[in-house]
């Protein structure tokens, strides 16, 4: 994992290696708005985001065998994927003194990735997630929107 910094923004968990020629992937998009805790102090300028990503649980499930009208191809196998994105976004106040905030967020995501008609049932499937890219803006000094693209891989 490596940091970057955009518009003074310093983020840092964006992910260093991808695979080389996924077969079996989904790319999502985890974004929310959110407010920070009434505990906490309002915001002045956003100093760094801090994310990392963890697979919770996978299962193998059977699926029908076919190509949609919008094309997309089942091909009678699929992985569902739920994890967690792990989110620390550090702040400076809207004080006189100017101290440095955290806040923490835990953020469920589910989505699932469409296995080759070769899977053999009963095969090991590992998920890898990578995050691809981090934004954040303020929004107000209460709040920001944020959005994390994620890279998901099922290798077997």
């Amino acid at each position: 994992m490596h940091s970057t910094v955009k518009d003074f923004i310093e983020y840092s968990g964006i992910s260093e290696l991808l695979p080389n020629i996924p077969t079996a992937f989904k790319e999502i998009n985890v974004q929310e708005s959110v407010r920070i805790p009434n505990t906490k102090a309002n915001i002045e300028q956003i100093a760094k985001v801090i994310a990392d990503v963890v697979i919770t649980n996978t299962v193998v499930i059977t699926t029908p065998v076919g190509t949609s009208l919008e094309g997309q191809v089942l091909t009678g196998w699929k992985v569902v994927i739920e994890g967690e994105l792990r989110e620390t976004v550090e702040y400076i106040s809207d004080e006189l003194t100017q101290p440095v905030h955290a806040v923490n967020f835990n953020v469920p995501f589910g989505s699932c990735i469409i296995l080759p008609q070769s899977f053999i049932c009963g095969a090991k499937v590992t998920v890898n997630a990578y995050i691809e890219d981090i934004f954040l803006k303020k929004l107000d000094n209460r709040s920001f929107f944020k959005n994390i693209c994620l890279l998901l891989v099922a290798e077997f």
